[in-house]
């Protein structure tokens, strides 16, 4: 199936990238239903923010230690990320906005650092097996992307002390190499990262989930 799931807004904030990303894997499977029928990439989006309240709600009660991790990894980015009190502060945010806005295609700012073992999570939260790949740290660039497909590959800019060993942003590669992020699909085979990527400066992959 082709199509990827837009996100981001007009500020070039993009803040819901593993969610993106997992769902980006599971559409492609066509495994995204609703009384039996495959749901549309608009549906999908349409849908966004009521899947990441459900999961924030599902990790706040199912491990709170995770969700603690989560929360702190977020308010590490800064800017309003900061400001955040809990994940329920947080969606509460998410409700408020899809009340009173296109949140299904500008997402407004809000924000969700998720580490490597919290994307594991809402594979798992979705049914979805995944595996974290052993690796150090190969450089971010086309030829080392396209060895992850089906992956979601973590994007790292230093300082590697930083959380999450500089985890920045997560991408989705599919198992014909064609990386989905943004909104857009590059083949890493025959295409150079967008520019969009290039301006971010990662410079190393920090870690990458293999979906089984």
């Amino acid at each position: 199936m082709s199509g990827v799931i837009l996100q981001g807004n007009q500020a070039g904030q993009w803040g819901v990238c593993s969610f993106v990303g997992v769902l980006n894997a599971l559409y492609e499977q066509g495994e995204l239903e609703t009384r039996g029928r495959t749901l549309t990439i608009e549906e999908i989006q349409q849908r966004l923010g009521s899947e990441l309240i459900g999961y924030l709600k599902f990790v706040t009660v199912s491990d709170p230690t995770l969700a603690a991790r989560i929360l702190k990894y977020t308010q590490s980015f800064r800017s309003v990320y900061e400001t955040y009190k809990s994940l329920d502060d947080i969606c509460t945010r998410i409700e408020l906005q899809v009340r009173n806005s296109d949140w299904a295609n500008m997402q407004d700012g809000i924000g969700i650092g998720m580490p490597a073992d919290a994307v594991q999570s809402y594979c798992e939260h979705l049914g979805l097996k995944s595996t974290l790949k052993t690796l150090t740290d190969p450089p971010f660039t086309c030829s080392e992307l396209v060895k992850q497909t089906r992956c979601i590959v973590g994007c790292g800019r230093g300082p590697k002390t930083d959380l999450e060993h500089g985890l920045r942003h997560w991408v989705y590669v599919n198992k014909d190499g064609i990386m989905k992020n943004w909104g857009v699909e590059t083949n890493l085979k025959t295409q150079p990262l967008p520019q969009s990527v290039l301006d971010k400066n990662y410079s190393y992959i920090p870690c990458v989930i293999q979906l089984q």
